[in-house]
Parts: structure tokens; C-alpha cells; sequence
């Protein structure tokens, strides 16, 4: 995959577009030649359109805020304004989108879900999941193997979160850990984002009738696709789901070698996503029971 759209799809360039923006506004300050102001320019429209193509599920209430205080610079550096007023502008913006970048920062990392060698483990998702042609051993199968966890493997290529639905009855057993890795299909597909809404919240809904620890895979996000992330954000939190930070599968469909054809991962990318995974799981061994004297 193309590093630039890795760097959009995993939401990288959001940070980097506030940062981007911050300095290109500061340097204004005290760059006041005809190149360095046209430099500067380019800077913070190149930071603004980041922040735009990153698709970071944000309110649109802080977007349209951080958008006006953008414009609010820039009226502040337009005619023989005192230094004052612009530092104080700048001081303001950098403040707001610092603000914004905290915000986010926690849907960066995620605290390991703890699960139990004897707790069965399920994988409801695509053709990420399931594999394409069977020539590879596919990313749950690895996990179990490095784990040592009893992972089922539900994932069947072309699902959606619709099919999700339906493939979910597979898991028969309470208590059990599902890792969701589904709605890539859904995106790049016809389902409007409403749909996403409706149906993820069913299959979130439906899983943890079981009493199951959800797991789910954010989705790694193309311009305009902002929606879908926010579904995803507002689903996790009303059913107790613990999501994957989308710079994990990002970070695998633009490592070299990791996919077959840009999106189906090769061998050495299921290897890799399973160690993802991995990562993100805090297994517990049983506890042995005491010996009485």
C-alpha cells in the first residue's frame, strides 16, 4: 500500500497535520519575506488538508471550531496588525489543537483484554481473517499456535457486518473472547453509514448476550469516511468493547511483503497481525490448586 494513504489510513496524518499547521502558523511570526511567507502558506494548507483526508472520527462541532480558529490566524496576520494580537492567535490555535490531539491520543493505544488459556477464543471477520486461495495459514490459526489459546476461526471471505450477524450463532459457548475484524467489505462496498450503525450495534448486541469480552479491530479510514469510525467509537463504548487502534492493520497493509495484492495479507502479513493481536491480549495461566498437609 502506498506509504501516503498508510499514513492517512492508520490516522497518523491528523497528528501530523496539527503539527504541521502549529509550526507553519509560529514561524509566521517572524518570517515575514515574500518566499517564506509563500512556504508558510503552503504549510498550513497542507496541514489543514490532512487533517481533512485523515478522516478522524472528531465531532464535526471541534472540526468547524478548530477550522474557524484556522481563519482566525489568518485574519490576524492580514494587514499591520500588532505582534501582540498574532502571537496571541497563534498561542490560541496551538492551544485548541493540542487540545484535539490529546483528544485522540487514547485511541492510539489500548490496555491488554485479559483472557484465560482455558477461555475459548472466536474470530468473526473477512477475507483478512479467513485467508484467499488457502495457501497461507492464516492470522487467528498463528495466534493460536503462539498463544496456545483454542481459537476458532468464524471469518469467511466477502463478509460484512451483516453476514457477521449470522456467522455469529457459531459461537455456542459463554464467556468466551470474540476478536471482531469485520467492515471492510461494508466500506468498500454499498452500505450507507447508517446501515454500518445499525447492524454493527446488532452483532455488538448479539455477542455480548454470551457474556463475551468483545475485541474489535478499527477500521483504517479513508477520506470521508469519518462515520464509519465514529459508529465503530460509540458502539465500542455502549457495549463495552476494546478496540484495536486502526494504526495496527495500517501498519501491516503498508509493511513490505505483508500483503499479496495491497489488501490480502501474505504469509509473513498474517504473521505479523497475529503478533498485533497477540500484543493486545494479557493471558492468564490457571491457578493451581493448594496441596493440604
Amino acid at each position: 500500500m502506498n506509504p501516503v494513504v498508510v499514513q492517512i489510513a492508520s490516522g497518523n496524518a491528523f497528528f501530523i497535520g496539527l503539527g504541521l499547521t502549529i509550526a507553519s502558523f509560529a514561524l509566521r511570526l517572524w518570517l515575514n519575506s515574500r518566499i517564506g511567507v509563500s512556504l508558510l502558506t503552503l504549510g498550513w494548507l497542507a496541514g489543514i488538508s490532512l487533517v481533512i483526508l485523515s478522516a478522524t472520527p472528531m465531532s464535526w462541532f471541534f472540526y468547524g471550531l478548530w477550522f474557524a480558529f484556522c481563519l482566525a490566524v489568518r485574519i490576524a496576520f492580514a494587514g499591520q496588525r500588532p505582534f501582540t494580537l498574532k502571537a496571541a492567535a497563534v498561542i490560541a490555535f496551538a492551544v485548541l489543537s493540542l487540545s484535539l490531539c490529546l483528544a485522540e491520543l487514547p485511541y492510539r493505544w489500548s490496555r491488554p483484554v485479559t483472557v484465560s488459556v482455558r477461555q475459548p477464543v472466536y474470530v468473526l471477520g473477512d477475507s483478512i481473517s479467513a485467508g484467499i486461495g488457502g495457501k497461507e495459514r492464516v492470522w487467528p490459526a498463528v495466534l493460536g499456535d503462539l498463544s496456545h489459546l483454542k481459537v476458532t476461526n468464524l471469518a469467511r471471505a466477502g463478509a460484512t457486518v451483516e453476514t457477521a450477524v449470522v456467522e455469529a450463532d457459531g459461537i455456542q459457548t459463554t464467556n468466551a473472547l470474540v476478536i471482531i475484524e469485520i467492515g471492510g467489505n461494508d466500506l468498500l462496498g454499498h452500505t450507507d453509514a447508517q446501515t454500518f450503525y445499525r447492524q454493527l450495534d446488532q452483532l455488538l448486541g448479539k455477542l455480548k448476550q454470551g457474556k463475551n469480552r468483545l475485541l474489535m479491530f478499527e477500521l483504517p479510514l479513508l477520506p470521508f469516511w469519518n462515520a464509519f469510525g465514529s459508529a465503530q467509537r460509540t458502539l465500542a463504548a455502549k457495549h463495552g468493547a476494546t478496540l484495536i487502534p486502526k494504526r495496527y492493520l495500517a501498519g501491516v497493509f503498508g509493511a513490505k511483503g505483508a500483503t499479496l495484492d495491497g489488501l490480502h495479507l501474505s504469509q509473513q502479513g498474517h504473521n505479523q497481525l497475529a503478533k498485533a493481536v497477540l500484543d493486545q491480549l494479557r493471558i492468564e495461566a490457571p491457578i493451581a490448586s493448594g496441596v493440604s498437609r
